[in-house]
């Protein structure tokens, strides 16, 4: 294959089959590379750039049908360098039922932009990856942690984050 082989992803050029003409219009303008998610049920996805996150969501949701978001989350990778985190979105056509995986790459510390404009359901999901893993969204109207106190010390899905939490209890 001519693609690039990152952290276990070959990424390529080309669309893998199955990602409609309509999806491959809609991101013609955006740096993306290409692979394939087998353990995914087969979702094909792409790689895009953090500063054109949200645009590339917006022209999917616009020009490409990609009409709902079905998850939105993150993966942690800290023996990877500068860009610690994957932050992806799952879309789907509902009138299609294609189906594609948005990534992008992203520093610790730094922030991706909010789909929370596009999507309704991207509100819950983003506070989620922040509580867990830290990640900050611009532009999000409510960025607070959802499942741990506020005053939580860490991020409890970060690699790093010890197994027994920070505080051990004795019997």
């Amino acid at each position: 294959m001519d693609g690039v082989k990152q952290s276990c992803m070959v990424y390529t050029d080309e669309a893998p089959e199955g990602v409609s003409e309509a999806a491959q219009k809609a991101l013609a303008p955006f740096s993306v590379k290409w692979s394939e998610h087998p353990v995914h049920g087969g979702w094909p996805g792409c790689l895009v750039e953090r500063a054109q996150w949200a645009e590339a969501f917006a022209a999917l949701k616009e020009t490409g049908g990609f009409n709902m978001l079905v998850d939105h989350t993150a993966v942690d990778y800290p023996e990877r360098e500068g860009e610690r985190f994957t932050v992806l979105g799952l879309l789907m056509n509902l009138d299609t039922q294609e189906r594609l995986m948005v990534r992008t790459r992203v520093p610790e510390d730094e922030a991706v932009a909010t789909l929370t404009h596009l999507w309704a359901s991207a509100d819950w999901a983003e506070r989620e990856t922040y509580d867990m893993f830290g990640i900050p969204f611009a532009g999000h109207p409510d960025l607070t942690r959802i499942y741990m106190p506020q005053d939580f010390d860490g991020w409890p899905l970060r690699r790093d984050f010890p197994m027994q939490g920070h505080n051990r209890f004795r019997d």
